[in-house]
């Protein structure tokens, strides 16, 4: 057997997320004391009762991966050796974190200061333009390179954000692009997109202004070899010391290439993949995938004891 963990990215989050292991499992309520504590943010009250403060990435990103790295630790323990981990977008911090390879209090403030800076620039965008972000769903990732080649015809608006499978692909530009997308997308017999409720054009060229302050706060965090190979999303090889730094200010701009990841572990020998983390959106990514690892999510206590029939006893 070959285990890969994986983490999600935002969207998934929902009201009391993890709060029942904090309930059971004190590693989980100590560990959002410690996020609280380094941050300064009142995460489990976002969580319970202020829930619309997850809205802003500034928030939703920190409450995300202490959700998801609380779970972690709570089930830590029942895990055999694990060969490789990966996270979707934010997910992928809190595969650094947890592999070891980025510093626990050192990766928190990284978010805290990747979440203002990107909740900083979005409110200013949507002060000046009307950007968004559409799911495309079933349409062949040739066809979409195509249409999105006609929209961009004469000023480039639209750009791929996130190759998330092979039935789902997430595009970010104007309204008017996407518009222009979808009607060309129609007249080629694809019909099926959804707009996604996100702060901003993550992943996509339109975050360019993000990078330069970010890469300063990257250069002043400190990474080690970490205890599991990390997958990149951006060049889908294990992160190394000398490049994560330069590859997590890329994430910013560059699209997330999730069917890719799966590829390298199904590839690599990976055949079971845990979920951690609030939501079952990876898992439901890889169901529509032919030959994709057998997949248990860990999102509530109740799957704690899934974990040894799972792995086989």
């Amino acid at each position: 057997m070959s285990l890969a963990v994986i983490f999600n990215g935002q969207g998934a989050h929902y009201q009391e997320m993890g709060q029942d292991f904090v309930e059971v499992y004190p590693e989980a309520k100590a560990l959002y004391e410690k996020v609280e504590l380094l941050t300064d943010y009142p995460v489990r009250q976002w969580i319970t009762e202020d829930f619309e403060a997850l809205e802003e990435t500034r928030h939703a990103q920190v409450a995300i991966a202490a959700t998801s790295l609380a779970i972690y630790e709570s089930i830590q323990a029942k895990l055999p050796a694990i060969d490789y981990m990966a996270g979707l977008s934010l997910g992928e911090y809190s595969s650094l974190i947890a592999s070891g390879m980025l510093d626990f209090e050192e990766g928190f403030e990284l978010l805290k200061e990747r979440g203002q800076l990107m909740t900083d620039h979005c409110q200013k965008l949507r002060e000046t333009s009307d950007i968004v972000m559409e799911a495309v769903l079933k349409m062949p990732l040739e066809e979409i390179e195509a249409v999105i080649g006609e929209v961009n015809q004469e000023t480039e608006q639209l750009y791929i954000a996130n190759l998330n499978s092979s039935t789902q692909v997430i595009i970010a530009g104007t309204t008017t692009a996407v518009d222009q997308f979808k009607a060309l997308a129609r007249e080629r017999g694809y019909r099926r997109t959804m707009p996604l409720k996100v702060e901003g054009p993550f992943h996509s060229p339109y975050m360019e202004p993000v990078c330069f302050p970010y890469k300063n706060a990257v250069q002043e965090t400190s990474f080690s070899k970490g205890n599991i190979p990390v997958i990149s999303n951006t060049t889908v090889k294990p992160h190394t010391v000398d490049e994560v730094e330069e590859l997590l200010v890329r994430h910013l701009v560059e699209p997330v290439r999730w069917q890719d990841t799966i590829d390298y572990l199904v590839n690599h020998g990976v055949d079971k993949i845990i979920q951690i983390g609030p939501g079952k959106t990876l898992a439901s990514l890889l169901k529509r995938e032919p030959n994709a690892p057998e997949t248990l999510v860990i999102d509530k206590v109740g799957d704690v004891d899934k974990i040894e029939e799972f792995l086989g006893g």
